[in-house]
């Protein structure tokens, strides 16, 4: 069985990355996770984190284990504070 993020639906997600003023690095990320469609909306959405996977770990994956700044990255209404936004989701 395919990675959600190596399927079509979840190319898709990732490509709409702009319609959702979001970084493609945040959407990549978040389709990483993912197993399906639902739940990277739900990730995207901001719900699902302590479940279908940690706010750290999308940290992680988005800055490259802190090699590049949150706030060098955007996620629709939060924009480049979007870290300190779900941080304290868990």
């Amino acid at each position: 069985m395919a990675k959600f993020n190596e399927t079509t639906e979840g190319e898709d997600f990732i490509a709409s990355a702009a319609s959702r003023e979001t970084a493609p690095e945040i959407m990549k990320a978040i389709a990483f996770f993912a197993r399906d469609l639902d739940e990277a909306e739900k990730l995207w959405n901001g719900d699902g984190f302590g479940v279908i996977c940690h706010t750290t770990d999308l940290w992680e994956r988005v800055t490259g284990n802190g090699k590049h700044e949150a706030t060098d990255f955007f996620w629709g209404a939060a924009g480049s504070h979007w870290w300190a936004d779900i941080r304290g989701v868990e």
